[in-house]
């Protein structure tokens, strides 16, 4: 019963941490640009990661609320990042 919570919140970790590694691999000479970075896929990505530990979380050890904060902190540095790059008009 452990093992699948972990797993769980595992899985967490994996979404909330897949946009920055595709993100630095898009990057890449050589790689392969058809992958999908929008933002409404990856949102919902963020959502599943919210889900998956906070489910985790009420199944076996508190310490997988600690990884719901993940996707959240990814939404909000987007919206830091996209604010940062915005022109300023007067």
């Amino acid at each position: 019963m452990k093992s699948r919570t972990s797993i769980l919140g595992y899985a967490s970790l994996a979404c909330s941490l897949a946009f920055w590694v595709l993100l630095a691999l898009h990057h890449v000479p050589g790689f392969p640009k058809r992958i999908d970075l929008t933002f409404n896929y990856w949102v919902s990505i963020w959502i599943a990661a919210l889900i998956l530990a906070l489910v985790a979380a009420a199944r076996s050890s508190r310490r997988w609320a600690l990884a719901a904060l993940l996707p959240i902190a990814n939404f909000v540095m987007i919206f830091v990042l996209i604010g940062l790059s915005e022109p300023r008009g007067h």
